[in-house]
C-alpha cells in the first residue's frame, strides 16, 4: 500500500511537471524567437503596488515575463487629470500590443485616441451605456474587458451605511465629475438617500486640494458620514482621505477594500486587485491573436463586505452584529 501511494505521488509530480513544461517552455521560445509582447497601461492616478504585482505574477502565470519577452509601459497623469488624453494619444502611437485601461476616463481618451489598438479596460461601471461596446456579450469593438457595475451599487452601499452609523442624517456625496461614471453612482446614491429619508450634500472634487475642502465643508455643515463615490482619484489618495475623516471624526464608506484598509470605515465593491488578475486573461488571448469585438466583457460575480473595526471604535461605534455577520472581512 506504502509502495503504491508513493508511486501514485510520483505519477502526480511527473503529471504536474510536464503539464508545467509547455508554459516554461513557450516563455523561453518566446524569448529566442519573438519579439517581446508590448502592453501599455493607462490610469488616471497611480496603481497600487498589489494592482501592478497581480498583474505581473499573472502574466508570468500566461508565459510572460517582465525583461524577457514582455514590456509594460505604464502611464498616469502627474499633474491634472486633463493630461490623460495627451497620454492615451502617445500610447496609442507606441506600437503596442494592446493597452489595458483602468476606469472610466482612461478608456473614454483612449477610445478617442484609437479604434485600431485593442484595448482592455478595467472597472468601468457602464462600458454599454458609455459607447464601448455594442454588446457585453460581443463588444464589436477594440475594447472589451471587465465591467464593474458601480453604479448599481451604490443604494447597497448607502443602505449598508446607514445601518452602521445609525444616527446618519445627513450624509456628505464626494464625487469627481471628471468620471462620466460617477454621474450614474451620484444619481442612484440621492435616489437611495431620499428612500431612506436622509439628506444628502454633494460636493465636486478633481484633485486632491478638493478632497481636503470637501471634508472641511462637509464637518462645518454638520454632516455625519461621507460616501466616496468609486473613482480613481478616492483611491489614489486612501491614506489622506482616512487621515482628513479621523480628524474630522467622519464616518467614511466607499467601493474599495483599500480605503478601507487605509483607514476608512467601510466598503462594498469588487475586488480591484483580482480584477487586474482577470485582464491578463484578456491580454494573454489578444496576444496569441484574438480580437476584442469577439470577447465577452466579464461581469462581476462576487462583492466584498469590508469594516475597519479599529475605525469604528475610534468613532465610538458598534458594528451590528448582522454587519459582522455579513462581512467578508473585519480589519481588526
Amino acid at each position: 500500500m506504502i509502495a503504491t501511494m508513493k508511486r501514485r505521488d510520483f505519477i502526480k509530480v511527473v503529471a504536474s511537471s510536464v503539464a508545467a513544461w509547455p508554459l516554461a517552455a513557450r516563455a523561453q521560445q518566446q524569448t529566442k524567437t519573438a519579439a517581446p509582447a508590448r502592453v501599455g497601461l493607462l490610469t488616471v492616478s497611480p496603481p497600487t503596488p498589489a494592482m501592478l504585482n497581480a498583474f505581473r505574477e499573472d502574466m508570468r502565470e500566461h508565459g510572460y515575463v517582465e525583461g524577457q519577452n514582455l514590456s509594460i509601459d505604464v502611464r498616469w497623469p502627474r499633474g491634472s487629470t486633463e493630461e490623460i488624453s495627451a497620454l492615451a494619444v502617445d500610447l496609442a502611437n507606441a506600437n503596442l500590443d494592446v493597452i489595458v485601461a483602468w476606469a472610466t476616463p482612461s478608456v473614454l481618451a483612449l477610445q478617442r485616441a484609437t479604434s485600431t489598438v485593442p484595448i482592455v479596460m478595467v472597472s468601468v461601471g457602464d462600458p454599454l451605456g458609455s459607447g464601448f461596446v455594442a454588446s457585453l456579450a460581443r463588444p464589436g469593438t477594440n475594447i472589451t474587458g471587465l465591467n464593474n457595475i458601480t453604479a448599481d451599487l451604490s443604494g447597497k452601499l448607502l443602505e449598508l451605511f446607514s445601518e452602521l452609523v445609525p444616527s446618519l442624517k445627513l450624509v456628505g456625496i464626494v464625487s469627481n465629475s471628471y468620471n462620466p461614471n460617477v454621474a450614474v453612482q451620484l444619481r442612484r446614491t440621492a435616489e437611495a438617500a431620499r428612500s431612506l429619508g436622509l439628506l444628502s450634500r454633494t460636493i465636486d472634487t478633481s484633485a486632491a486640494e478638493d478632497i481636503e475642502i470637501a471634508f472641511a465643508r462637509l464637518s462645518a455643515e454638520g454632516a455625519d458620514g461621507v460616501i466616496l463615490l468609486a473613482d480613481p482619484l478616492v483611491l489614489g489618495h486612501a491614506q489622506r482621505i482616512a487621515e482628513l475623516a479621523q480628524a474630522a471624526r467622519l464616518p467614511t464608506a466607499f467601493q474599495r477594500r483599500e480605503n478601507v484598509e487605509a483607514g476608512g470605515l467601510m466598503s462594498y465593491g469588487t475586488d480591484l486587485v483580482a480584477q487586474f488578475r482577470q485582464a491578463t486573461f484578456y491580454v494573454d488571448r489578444i496576444l496569441r491573436g484574438a480580437k476584442p469585438a469577439d470577447l465577452p466583457v466579464e461581469q462581476p460575480t462576487k462583492y466584498y463586505l469590508v469594516i475597519n473595526q479599529k475605525t469604528a471604535k475610534a468613532l465610538d461605534l458598534k458594528i451590528p452584529q448582522t454587519l459582522l455577520v455579513a462581512a467578508d472581512e473585519v480589519i481588526e
